[in-house]
């Protein structure tokens, strides 16, 4: 039996999730659990609850045959709180599955998005982590085609994990076009675009709000998830967890104060 944690950052009523578990429903011999944020918490990074209590709410999940729960508190509390709490030892999901978030989690979003935290909470806990989000900002009711657009890639995530030849300390940013299914060109994989859009600061009576600048041409010179997105293309990112720059590692063991401080010994 596949174990299969769902959980997102839009709020466990979002219509996000519920396309996320429908497309997980049609794996065989796989038990779905959901344990996802009781309210919209978009933005929230990899936040975690220490100064109040979180109380899981069984929910019922559309009618659906999974099991699931609501708590006060961020995807990154829902996924180590599932895994605590919910799982046995010997019985830990096998996956966890994030999503499907309202817009895009591109380049340097991943660092903000608590989608994606979900999905690096897991690989911290040691189970494989999957982000997906969809680019329909502009037209958020509207999924379209993503369960069957999905579909194949939560089949080959599962199936590896099934047979445990994930690679470790890695998540995956999978990034969704807003288009019907014939109009997909494929799947890709695609490094960050760390510079696709600037930061600006809009001000209104209330004060200050943070929107984006976007370029307007968007040509294709490279892999990154943006400009393939962009091109009509599912762009999948390995995240590694690891942040160290290991060559700048090495490098700093020939720093003469290193080295000076070394040489005390």
């Amino acid at each position: 039996m596949l174990r299969i944690l769902i959980t997102n950052d839009d709020g466990i009523d979002a219509l996000g999730i519920k396309k996320l578990a429908e497309a997980a429903l049609t794996l065989e011999d796989a038990e779905i659990y959901v344990v996802a944020p009781s309210e919209e918490k978009s933005g929230v990074g990899h936040g975690l609850t220490y100064r109040s209590a979180l109380s899981p709410e069984e929910r019922d999940f559309y009618g659906m045959p999974v099991k699931a729960w609501a708590i006060n508190g961020n995807p990154a509390d829902c996924v180590k709180a599932a895994y605590h709490l919910l799982f046995e030892e010997n019985q830990k999901p096998d996956i966890v599955l994030s999503g499907i978030n309202v817009g895009t989690n591109l380049g340097r979003d991943i660092y903000y998005s608590g989608t994606c935290s979900g999905a690096r909470e897991a690989v911290i806990l040691g189970m494989p982590g999957v982000a997906l989000s969809y680019d329909n900002w502009e037209d958020q009711e509207n999924y379209g085609d993503v369960v069957e657009m999905i579909r194949p890639l939560i089949q080959a995530f599962c199936e590896k994990a099934k047979r445990d030849t994930l690679p470790p300390e890695v998540f995956w940013n999978v990034n969704i076009p807003h288009l019907p299914l014939k109009e997909v060109k494929g799947i890709l994989p695609a490094a960050l675009s760390l510079h696709h859009y600037e930061d600006r600061y809009h001000q209104e009576a209330e004060g200050y709000f943070l929107t984006r600048t976007y370029p307007d041409g968007i040509p294709l010179a490279e892999p990154q998830d943006y400009h393939l997105l962009k091109h009509g293309y599912i762009a999948v990112t390995p995240v590694h967890i690891d942040a160290t720059d290991k060559a700048l590692l090495r490098e700093m063991e020939e720093w003469p104060l290193v080295k000076a401080w070394g040489e005390r010994g």
